[in-house]
């Protein structure tokens, strides 16, 4: 496939077996650095396009700084195909630096070679790219803060975000705010307010009402996903949200059966039920996760702030450095026991990564 830049430039590409619902990644002849990601035909949209191309005159004009563009992958090249005419260009995707030997933030949530120090490191980095995102001048919001889309190096534990096409920008032009928002998401990490508006207003994200001044995506919904990823990443994998039946509770009340005990963690998220933090008659915490305690309580307050206190306000919940310092400050305190794991020097119970590893399922 031949494609060519704004200024004509050609490229040679040649397609791999990499890609996701959008499009695929091709490689670029004779530049092993780059990648064209290219869009599925229904995904070429004038949106998409403007999206792409404000992001080229960014990094033209000198928008983005080099720690900014150090941890995302920022697309570098609109990119355009010839139609069978010849006499015009089709848009088909953008030029993007090539990422090698990382794993997901999906895939290292349960990382058995990633002890848990490491995981605290890469929330706390976490936290540092979000920061980087909200602190531009420019009016840019992750949007779709999606677990297969932010990179982790394990030898640095650090983040970066990798698929930012579907970021969400407002575009100045004539001295209108233009919106080109961010039209996907996956539910388990999207703030409850977003699924309150959907439902509200019969809608999804691709083709609900907004505009600049009332986007469905905002620094707080961020937030929201930023503290669920740290969440996990601190709680082996779980949910703020995943529960279990307390069994030993409906065993006193005959009346209620297993069944009737609402499990769904979208229902808990959008009434702000963090079983965690707090008591529920016949439900708990799953088994599977660490006890709570293990947390400072300094982390434990954010985490409630971001989960009960943010279901009702979103500008309740912590901003990205709040996180930053309680992590900074808890990973002062993990210390290495001798069963091999980290775990915080003031916690005097038995060791939960070993309770863990010793469960049946």
């Amino acid at each position: 496939m031949i494609a060519y830049d704004t200024s004509g430039k050609s490229y040679s590409l040649t397609e791999t077996n990499l890609g996701g619902g959008e499009g695929k990644l091709y490689a670029v002849d004779n530049n092993p650095e780059l990648y064209a990601k290219i869009f599925k035909s229904e995904k070429r949209t004038k949106g998409r396009e403007a999206k792409i191309l404000e992001w080229e005159n960014m990094l033209t004009e000198n928008d983005l700084n080099q720690n900014f563009c150090r941890q995302i992958v920022v697309p570098q090249k609109c990119l355009y195909a010839q139609t069978t005419s010849q006499n015009t260009q089709t848009f088909v995707g953008y030029l993007m630096e090539k990422q090698t030997s990382f794993r997901t933030l999906k895939n290292t949530y349960l990382a058995k070679d990633f002890d848990y120090m490491q995981k605290v490191w890469t929330a706390r980095n976490l936290c540092i790219l979000t920061n980087r995102v909200h602190s531009l001048e420019r009016e840019i919001i992750i949007g779709d803060y999606n677990a297969d889309n932010i990179a982790i190096f394990p030898s640095t534990s650090t983040a970066k975000f990798i698929d930012v096409d579907s970021f969400q920008l407002v575009i100045n032009r004539n001295g209108r705010r233009i919106l080109c928002p961010c039209t996907v998401g996956v539910p388990e990490f999207m703030a409850p307010e977003i699924s309150r508006r959907l439902k509200k207003e019969k809608s999804d994200l691709e083709h609900v009402d907004q505009g600049p001044d009332d986007p469905i995506f905002n620094k707080y919904t961020d937030l929201y996903s930023m503290a669920y990823h740290v969440f996990a990443l601190l709680m082996n994998g779980s949910s703020p949200f995943a529960s279990m039946p307390n069994m030993e509770e409906l065993s006193q009340h005959p009346s209620r059966n297993v069944s009737s005990i609402d499990i769904d963690q979208f229902h808990a998220a959008e009434k702000g039920e963090f079983v965690f933090a707090r008591h529920y008659l016949f439900k708990k915490a799953p088994n599977y996760a660490p006890k709570y305690g293990i947390l400072s309580r300094k982390l434990q307050k954010l985490f409630e702030r971001a989960f009960i206190d943010g279901a009702k306000d979103p500008t309740a919940r912590p901003d990205s450095l709040e996180f930053y310092d309680a992590l900074t400050e808890y990973l002062d305190s993990l210390e290495d026991r001798k069963c091999g794991h980290y775990m915080p020097s003031n916690y005097t119970g038995a060791c939960e990564w070993c309770r863990i590893n010793n469960l049946k399922y």
